[in-house]
């Protein structure tokens, strides 16, 4: 492959991308080949050792924050005068509802969160039960070992349960820790094909 089909191919795949930020790429890896052909490399071997360009544009794209995306699209739509005018009119409908929505999602993020946070609260908790329970079960040996064996046996209800919701709450959070990833990504995704669709348009 020649410098000229890796950097056509590269910018296709960078497509998605906003135009600055895809242009810097393409010159970045165009000063690399042409450093390493100077430098007495050979043209195609120097392309081969940069690996795919699909995993070099997954990367790229990964790594360029999705407010990039955003503001992209904001620059390529045409935004006529009546478009203007009917958003500026109907702005405190719509920007209420969004500010609504938002909220409302927030507090449902929030709030799961908070559960997991408490199943933690209450992993500690019972922790700290069991190690009472058991400090305390030989004091009471001698003079009620009835008492002694209960708050024993409560020590270890305590430790078992204590290990469950540990784990318990460690599953929940990288679930929910996935789950966040996996909504960053869709909302990138969403920002990167109304790019496209705007550039196709142009």
């Amino acid at each position: 492959m020649t410098k000229h089909e890796f950097l056509t191919r590269l910018q296709t795949a960078l497509s998605a991308l906003p135009r600055e930020e895809a242009q810097k790429t393409i010159d970045y890896y165009a000063e690399i080949i042409d450093d390493a052909v100077e430098d007495g490399g050979e043209e195609a071997a120097v392309i081969a050792n940069l690996g795919s360009i699909d995993d070099i544009a997954e990367k790229i794209i990964h790594d360029t924050p999705a407010r990039e995306f955003t503001l992209e699209n904001i620059k390529k739509r045409n935004w006529n005068a009546v478009t203007l005018t009917l958003l500026a009119l109907g702005s405190p409908i719509w920007i209420a509802l969004l500010l609504a929505a938002a909220v409302v999602v927030f507090s449902l993020y929030v709030s799961v969160w908070a559960i997991v946070f408490s199943l933690f609260a209450t992993t500690a908790a019972l922790a700290l039960s069991g190690v009472i329970f058991l400090v305390a079960s030989p004091f009471l040996l001698p003079a009620a070992a009835l008492k002694a064996m209960l708050l024993f046996g409560m020590a270890l209800v305590s430790a078992g349960a204590a290990i469950f919701l540990f784990y318990l709450s460690t599953y929940c959070t990288k679930q929910l820790v996935r789950l966040t990833g996996f909504i960053c990504r869709k909302i990138k995704h969403f920002f990167m094909k109304q790019g496209g669709a705007s550039d196709e348009m142009q």
